[in-house]
């Protein structure tokens, strides 16, 4: 395999992977911000559900995506697991917005 296959070979696999990366990140590093220790003010809740949305709206889009190829090999199980894998763990980064409203 060339350089010129082998990064868009690897993006391809992991790109869902960089979303829930963004996604956790970009969550909990807004609630620390925003909730300092010893309680705080009312933080803005629908900026962490709408980046929520939007994260597993592009995991779904990925994973549906790498179902509707087809082809076999490594590569195509890796978008796929890797696809599902980030469309839960995106879900699951989300929970923190059941906390939303309450720094304790």
């Amino acid at each position: 395999m060339t350089m010129e296959r082998f990064w868009p070979s690897l993006l391809q696999g992991t790109a869902p992977l960089l979303v829930w990366a963004g996604h956790f990140g970009f969550c909990y590093l807004f609630a620390a911000a925003l909730c300092p220790p010893g309680g705080g003010a009312d933080w803005r809740w629908w900026l962490l559900l709408g980046v929520t949305v939007l994260a597993l709206a592009a995991c779904g889009w990925l994973l549906r995506r790498a179902c509707r190829v087809r082809a076999s090999g490594l590569l195509a199980l890796a978008r796929i697991g890797t696809g599902w894998l980030a469309l839960v763990a995106v879900g699951w980064g989300g929970l923190v917005l059941l906390t939303a409203g309450s720094c304790r």
